[in-house]
């Protein structure tokens, strides 16, 4: 068979599968969600914690990833990730995927473990943990040390010039809070700030959300933590798709331009760290399976390790933050063998390769699509969140030559990873601008401002609404 033949036959597969065993598959998963809402009373009987939803995201996040591919132009805007996050959630809301399923998913195996007293799987962060410890120690150690020592400062510098700028964009187009909150209101000013911009950048749902609605939010307004999390959450979600889709277009007008490092970030990057990065990767990418369960071990010792130190320091933050630094002083200080590295390396690009577009479906599944579009057909609340990512993205994009990085991976790790979009839209956001090697630096934006917005917010909060 010829090279083209190959590439051809390659070309006309699904995730390897040939289509009308793909096709195949999609009926066995159509015909279980059939049953499922035929017989809702027996959804037990149907219904696998773990392996229903893991067949149900992985089968949606193929698929819609398939077609979004195949739309000219569209595509590079990431039309597959917008797909696996809208359509799953308009699917729900329409009610062809039964909201139960919905529900039993998020609640048994997406959410977050502390939202239902420890059950749950948390396949989410299940795969995030793996993820970003496998491209943190993939990224040249050289390079990482230099980096941070200017990524860090802008990363901050850029949220706090936009949360004045969205104070000011509030003043002007007279934003008015929540009706939940306006017993307190303290003026456009401060209520954009503390009702949209906080909830964007102040460490995503599970430390800055319910956070604030579980504990401050609800000591000032008595209300029931559910709902101040639904009036808060609306513009994070807002803001989960629109980076995406921001990162597409910054892909398609920056990426051939003078302002790329074609996936580098910093300019100054020697011919030595290019050797040892591309010597990393030619280690890391010999598939091995007992590899691949090395990593997996390393990386879940590191995590209770994270856990662990968060509970020691009064639990407040993700056990994720505590896990990054330690996976910095790994790679910083050489602390691991390069196998044990390149163990957990594997482990990453397996699950990258495998369930990306799964998650992004989960995240899907579990958005309230009426709540997403409630935000969206909020003039004032579209604006401002648009403005805000803009204005991240800009500030980032112009400062970085002066820092020695590139604009375009710049902005999209500093800038837009900045907002606490989480790791699936981190995840959205990397590939879709093809620039997966970048993630650790997105999560590291993600989840250093996120904790120090939180603590100086609660203070700010106290002070200005409660005094």
């Amino acid at each position: 068979m010829s090279n083209n033949q190959i590439k051809k036959d390659k070309n006309n597969k699904i995730f390897g599968f040939k289509p009308i065993f793909f096709v195949t598959l999609l009926c066995v998963l159509g015909l279980n969600i059939f049953c499922i809402h035929k017989y809702p009373d027996k959804i037990n009987k149907f219904y696998h914690p773990l392996l229903t939803p893991l067949f149900l995201i992985t089968m949606l996040g193929i698929t819609l990833s398939y077609i979004g591919s195949k739309v000219p132009v569209l595509n590079k805007l990431g039309l597959g990730f917008l797909l696996c996050i809208f359509i799953p959630s308009y699917l729900v809301f329409k009610g062809w995927i039964p909201r139960q399923l919905a529900e039993n998913i998020d609640k048994g195996f997406f959410n977050k473990p502390n939202q239902n007293f420890g059950i749950g799987i948390n396949f989410s962060q299940f795969f995030i943990t793996i993820v970003i410890a496998g491209s943190l120690l993939s990224v040249d150690r050289n390079l990482l040390r230099r980096s941070l020592i200017k990524f860090v400062p802008l990363t901050i510098f850029s949220v706090f010039v936009c949360g004045f700028a969205i104070g000011g964009l509030g003043y002007l187009l007279n934003y008015k809070c929540p009706s939940i909150f306006a017993s307190r209101s303290q003026g456009s000013i401060w209520d954009v700030i503390f009702f949209v911009f906080v909830p964007l950048t102040n460490g995503g749902t599970n430390l800055g959300i319910n956070g604030f609605a579980n504990g401050i939010y609800q000591e000032a307004f008595k209300t029931e933590a559910s709902t101040i999390r639904t009036a808060i959450l609306g513009p994070l979600v807002l803001a989960r798709t629109l980076s995406i889709f921001i990162a597409g277009l910054l892909y398609i007008i920056f990426d051939k331009s003078k302002y790329s490092g074609k996936g580098k970030l910093e300019k100054s990057s020697t011919q030595l760290d290019q050797i040892n990065q591309t010597k990393t990767t030619k280690n890391s990418g010999i598939i091995d399976f007992k590899t691949i369960g090395m990593g997996w071990l390393i990386i879940f010792a590191l995590y209770s390790i994270g856990s662990m130190i968060n509970q020691l320091l009064f639990g407040k933050m993700d056990p994720m933050v505590y896990m990054i630094i330690l996976l910095l002083l790994i790679k910083i200080f050489n602390l691991m063998s390069q196998e044990n590295q390149n163990a957990v390396t594997q482990s990453g690009k397996f699950m990258t390769e495998n369930f990306t577009s799964a998650v992004l479906v989960g995240l899907g599944l579990t958005t309230n699509f009426e709540q997403l579009k409630s935000t969206i057909s909020n003039p004032s609340v579209l604006i401002i969140v648009c403005a805000s990512l803009l204005i991240a993205t800009l500030i980032t994009f112009l400062i970085a030559p002066k820092l020695g990085f590139y604009p375009l991976e710049t902005a999209l790790t500093s800038g837009i990873s900045s907002y606490s979009i989480g790791g699936a839209g981190n995840v959205g956001v990397m590939t879709i601008s093809h620039r997966m090697n970048l993630l650790p630096f997105a999560m590291i934006a993600t989840r250093l401002t996120g904790p120090l917005v939180y603590v100086i917010a609660n203070i700010a909060f106290r002070s200005i609404y409660m005094a």
